[in-house]
């Protein structure tokens, strides 16, 4: 079986390699001065260490001039959230220093030519660019490289061949390697298929250098981010499967416990890079440097949108991904010395990913987050297509079918994802189901986006699509009024209350409820409608509108309008609305709260407080 179709596979690796750089130079996109280029968004947090410490000379960035000239000169990102100031004062990169040390050779590179070309030796310029980006494809051919030496391993030429095909043009991996090979997942790919093949090789022959090259190859992966050191569960579990394997998986490592030692120093040593840098710059040997909002909720709330939502839904923009899935059934009956390792690792990485509050890991074409693992899904990939493959002809034929649409549309949606057709993260279901085959944006197709996350007001179209359910509403009309001595007669819009606001209270009565007692459907939004009397211009009597999401650590997302802003007419009732997108929570429980805070101290009244869903109609 591995002599049938020999070479193909070799053969299929290097146009798989050449469609990648094709591809990457059909769509270059060599943008330096804004958030489009290589070196922007999250690729310029792993890379800042290299300019801040070998050009600037300063890691800490203790001098925040020459890096709000690079923010100013080359605009990488809107708002710098890459790095934070930390206990000892100077700034904290969020992300840790394992892109950095690959990124180097590149970086050093681009240096070396820079100068002589005739471009600034910024750090940004054009040569720093182009050399991340190939040097970064060239990372991801390396990946694809070892790839197929590991189906071989396994599996026939062709069935080796079927799969990088699969996978390269089938998936996300072709955006995330050609375009976006500077993020992340890219160069773990590539080192996922390092820990694979030396695992294989150690235990072949369990040598020094194999045992070594494991321990650095996993270190490197964690400090690329922290959650993959998982990856050490490869060579763990490799070949166990039951009583009697793990009884030889135990005389192995026993028997060769010194380079087993070894292998666990290194993976210490590497890490160790970035607690050095978290104790010097950060007075401490273990720091979070993330927001606070962004950490792991464990148990995987979140597996059903990492899966299966139009925003990034995991089988939604990848459904080739289905195969392996399936192939899991095939794997342990056919290779089960390596079934338990591979499907343990899958289980608990997408555990980890689905536990993540921010599931949606920012802009991109699906679900990045899973793209590494694919190094790891081949496997369950190749015993799918070995099983396919000996069925009758009408089964494989089917399965040529169903795979040659998917490969179709990843290709179709690459183009539209690097065309701004499909939007990097505001995706919904009536916005991918209006754009679907399509090569422009259909006229008013927008309006079923996400609201963008910004500063700016939010403003909810016409309402006319939405199904309205009231939250809350106060006309301060009920029986007892009167005893309240917030509550007057003075002035009413409705009625013969109103509520009088002035130095005695802060805040309004409102709404404080848990998004689990709401139950909004994905994309609702509240509006929030109050009737305001002013004796005088409201910059005597500060007052906002406010609508927030919350959880134990505090907001996450804040909205409000100052009245002041509003131009409002004192001695005459105004009418004032605002408008609130409910955001992917991070809990059910978390609280959503809407009210009117009072920051004045002189008086002025609210009446008809009303509070409304706004949830977009199912359809027939």
């Amino acid at each position: 079986m591995k002599k049938r179709g020999r070479g193909i596979s070799l053969i299929s690796f290097f146009l798989l390699a050449v469609c990648v750089v094709y591809g990457r130079f059909l769509l270059p996109r060599w943008l330096t001065y804004d958030h489009l280029s290589i070196l922007s968004w999250d690729v310029f947090g792993y890379y800042l260490y290299l300019p801040a410490q070998f050009i600037y000379h300063d890691i800490g960035i203790t001098d925040f001039s020459w890096l709000q000239k690079i923010l100013d000169q080359y605009a990488p990102t809107i708002g710098f959230y890459q790095a934070y100031p930390g206990p000892t004062g100077e700034y904290i990169m969020k992300y840790p220093m394992g892109m950095a040390i690959l990124f180097a050779p590149f970086f050093f590179l681009a240096h070396l030519l820079a100068g002589p070309l005739g471009f600034p030796t910024d750090g940004f310029s054009l040569p720093y660019q182009v050399s991340v980006a190939l040097g970064c494809v060239l990372y991801g051919i390396i990946g694809l490289w070892f790839l197929r030496k590991i189906l071989l391993r396994y599996f026939s030429e062709v069935v080796t061949t079927i799969v990088m095909i699969l996978l390269v043009l089938g998936t996300n991996y072709f955006q995330l390697t050609a375009y976006d090979s500077a993020m992340v997942h890219n160069s773990l790919f590539t080192v996922y298929t390092l820990i694979i093949w030396f695992t294989i090789r150690w235990h072949d022959h369990p040598k020094w250098n194999n045992a070594i090259l494991i321990g650095l190859f996993v270190g490197l992966a964690a400090l690329i981010r922290p959650t993959e050191i998982i990856s050490a569960l490869i060579p763990l579990l490799w070949g166990i499967y039951n009583k009697e394997t793990l009884r030889k998986k135990w005389e192995l490592i026993s028997g060769f416990r010194f380079q087993v030692s070894g292998m666990i120093i290194v993976v210490f040593l590497v890490g160790f890079l970035q607690l050095i840098y978290w104790k010097i710059h950060a007075g401490k040997f273990v720091y979070y440097s993330y927001e606070e909002g962004e950490t792991l909720k464990f148990l995987a709330p979140y597996i059903m949108f990492v899966l299966f939502s139009w925003k990034k839904g995991w089988l939604i923009y990848a459904p080739m991904m289905v195969f392996p899935l399936a192939g899991f059934i095939f794997l342990f009956r056919q290779k089960r010395e390596i079934f338990w390792a591979t499907f343990l690792f899958f289980a608990v990485n997408l555990l980890i990913i689905s536990s993540w509050t921010t599931w949606w890991y920012g802009g991109s074409l699906g679900q990045r987050s899973l793209m590494q693992s694919y190094a790891v899904m081949v496997l369950p990939f190749g015993a799918c297509i070995a099983w396919l493959l000996k069925r009758r002809w009408w089964v494989k034929g089917s399965f040529a079918v169903i795979a040659l649409f998917f490969i179709w549309l990843n290709l179709f949606q690459t183009w539209q994802y690097m065309t701004w057709i499909i939007d990097p993260s505001r995706m919904t279901r009536k916005y991918y189901m209006s754009i679907f085959g399509k090569t422009s944006v259909p006229e008013g197709a927008h309006r079923y986006l996400e609201q963008a996350e910004n500063f700016d007001r939010e403003v909810l179209d016409d309402g006319k699509e939405y199904e309205i359910r009231s939250l809350a509403f106060f006309n301060f009309e009920w029986d007892g009024a009167d005893q309240d001595v917030h509550i007057t007669s003075d002035a009413a819009k409705s009625g013969i209350h109103a509520l009088r606001m002035d130095s005695t209270i802060e805040f309004s009565p409102g709404m404080k409820m848990a998004y689990s007692q709401v139950a909004p459907r994905d994309g609702s939004w509240i509006r929030f409608r109050v009737s305001i009397f002013p004796l005088a211009g409201m910059n005597e009597t500060p007052a906002n509108l406010v609508m927030t999401m919350s959880n134990k650590k505090g907001n996450y997302k804040y909205k409000t309008i100052a009245l002041e802003d509003e131009d409002l007419v004192p001695g005459a009732w105004n009418e004032v609305t605002m408008d609130y997108e409910l955001p992917y929570v991070q809990d059910p429980d978390d609280l959503i709260a809407v009210y009117i805070w009072n920051r004045g101290k002189e008086t002025f009244y609210t009446d008809d407080i009303k509070i409304d869903l706004y949830e977009p109609r199912e359809e027939q």
